[in-house]
């Protein structure tokens, strides 16, 4: 069971979601089953799965809002921890196997996730950020700093964005702020002198 799911999950992460599907549906793990049925588009027998395994899966709870919000319905309102849990992951899925449509209606839905969890907007600029759609991830996560304005994650995330679009001084400054709330933050610290070096690496170029 543990060697079949760990192939299982390798042709997942390798985007081969009838091969996973075929091993997680033998397994009887539903939810996973599930998830490779939303990724080849069948969204049908995603809902079937989740509906029958929701009761004592999470995971399965917010897979069935997911499925209304790509839909931009927004009848199921998942707990705290499922949107913390689960949020980021699905609009990672979305955006990497280019279903924008579902990735733009999901991210529509960003102010009814707030109610359920307020750092939604954080959660949603992070997997813009790792998609590289750097202006997206600015205007979430400077809408995120306007409900936490001490969050240094959010912050950080700001800085990266600005180096990725070679506004070293912007970056600069965001990762500044991040070390004057937290100076001991070891991903700023690091990402500082990789910010320093460009700087210094640009000035010699002139």
């Amino acid at each position: 069971m543990i060697k079949s799911e760990k192939i299982a999950k390798e042709h997942f992460y390798k985007k081969e979601y009838n091969e996973a599907l075929e091993i997680f549906t033998k397994d009887d793990n539903k939810y996973a089953a599930g998830l490779c049925s939303l990724m080849l588009k069948n969204k049908d027998e995603a809902k079937r799965l989740w509906t029958i395994n929701k009761k004592n899966c999470p995971a399965s709870r917010f897979g069935l809002a997911a499925l209304n919000f790509i839909e931009l319905k927004t009848d199921i309102l998942p707990s705290f921890f499922e949107t913390r849990a689960q949020l980021e992951i699905y609009l990672n899925l979305f955006l990497e196997n280019e279903m924008l449509e579902w990735a733009e209606n999901l991210i529509s839905c960003c102010d009814f996730l707030y109610r359920s969890n307020p750092e939604s907007y954080k959660f949603i600029a992070r997997a813009l950020y790792s998609n590289g759609y750097f202006d997206l991830a600015i205007t979430f996560c400077k809408r995120s700093l306007k409900l936490f304005y001490c969050d240094p994650e959010a912050f950080l995330i700001l800085s990266q964005c600005y180096y990725l679009k070679d506004d070293l001084g912007e970056a600069l400054d965001y990762i500044n702020k991040v070390l004057n709330m937290v100076y001991d933050y070891y991903p700023a610290i690091v990402f500082k002198k990789i910010i320093l070096d460009k700087i210094k690496t640009k000035k010699g170029e002139v």
